[in-house]
């Protein structure tokens, strides 16, 4: 059979003609390609801003909850603590919490502190899964907490929608994020549960699920899959991982994401919760042996780590930051024909690089 008429007979992606004349199917053909921020560029398009400053970048980054900023620092132990997340709140982004503090009480009170001092501020903090995390969810709002974000790196689970049920319980105004995941079946079973998705896997620089358990997904094709139903169904993305230039900010947002969420671009900021070391900001996964042993004394036994220690150089201030990923996106969505995030997604046209 002839490419010609092995075409006309319908024979789908992964066929590939063999020496003789027949053909062969070869699995490896039929494996979806996923790409990363790097792999593609935003098409110019006619700019209908008479000035960069003009592009509207707010965002509703979970139901209900918009930001003038979309930049979520991670809610991780080398990056925030209670003194950034205010940081970030006065300018227009959002910090969220960690959960590994070895004294629980330690946590309550930082989050208590800063609930006083941020009369009316949405203060996001995050849990595991379980009766007992949902106890502690419950301690967290009682001393100011509004946004509970559910921290398991393998977020689709039915754990994970047990305890994203049981917190939607202790408040009507209580938020919900759930993840992480790059499944879009989890969008749908969660869309009325959850009031934003956290949508990634082993793309953090500190992470190194890719190297231990095998799953993984490039961040762009993780989000942009999400796009259209997660617009569709009003649920807002968090795309989380794979930030380390204004650059990929500016192509998360694009994909589809309402915010993104970063880790080591926050973690080298003179203000960080990461400790300085011989001169170095440490940035370290959740899931390191370095967290782990801080925290709960070591890993888990029959678990690996699947997380790492990145020694960064001392950043720029997180206001300095701020102000340079959000001229970014601004200039991004210019690029695209379009004045908000909204007219950029809708817009936005890509080429492969």
């Amino acid at each position: 059979m002839d490419l010609k008429n092995l075409v006309s007979s319908g024979i789908k992606e992964g066929y590939i003609i063999s020496a003789g004349d027949g053909y062969i199917w070869d699995p490896a053909l039929s494996i979806p390609r996923s790409f990363g921020f790097k792999d593609v560029s935003i098409v110019q398009q006619k700019n209908i801003c008479k000035s960069r400053l003009d592009a509207d970048i707010s965002s509703e980054v979970i139901r209900g909850i918009t930001l003038q900023v979309p930049l979520i620092a991670a809610n991780m132990s080398t990056v925030t603590n209670a003194e950034f997340c205010l940081k970030l709140r006065s300018l227009g982004a959002l910090g969220v919490l960690h959960r590994a503090w070895k004294n629980e009480e330690d946590y309550l009170f930082a989050v208590f502190r800063q609930a006083i001092m941020s009369d009316g501020y949405n203060i996001a903090a995050s849990i595991g899964v379980g009766p007992d995390q949902v106890a502690l969810a419950r301690r967290l709002i009682e001393r100011g907490a509004n946004i509970i974000v559910i921290d398991v790196a393998h977020g689709y689970s039915d754990p994970m929608k047990e305890t994203a049920i049981a917190v939607r319980r202790l408040g009507k105004n209580i938020k919900v994020v759930v993840g992480n995941t790059t499944n879009l079946d989890m969008l749908y079973e969660f869309d009325s549960i959850a009031d934003a998705i956290k949508v990634g896997l082993a793309q953090g620089s500190a992470c190194e699920t890719k190297l231990t358990a095998g799953c993984g997904e490039q961040q762009f094709s993780a989000v942009l899959k999400f796009k259209e139903e997660a617009r569709r169904l009003g649920m807002p993305i968090i795309s989380d991982g794979s930030i380390c230039l204004p650059v990929d900010f500016t192509k998360a947002v694009a994909a589809g994401a309402s915010s993104v969420m970063a880790g080591g671009i926050f973690a080298a900021c003179p203000e960080s919760a990461a400790e300085v070391v011989g001169g170095k900001k440490i940035f370290a996964g959740m899931a390191s042996r370095y967290v782990q042993e801080r925290w709960k004394g070591g890993l888990k036994p029959g678990t690996c780590p699947e997380g790492k220690i990145v020694e960064l150089d001392i950043g720029e201030s997180v206001e300095a930051l701020i102000e340079r990923y959000s001229g970014a996106l601004r200039s991004g969505i210019t690029y695209a024909g379009a004045n908000d995030i909204k007219s950029f997604q809708d817009n936005v046209k890509f080429i492969m690089v």
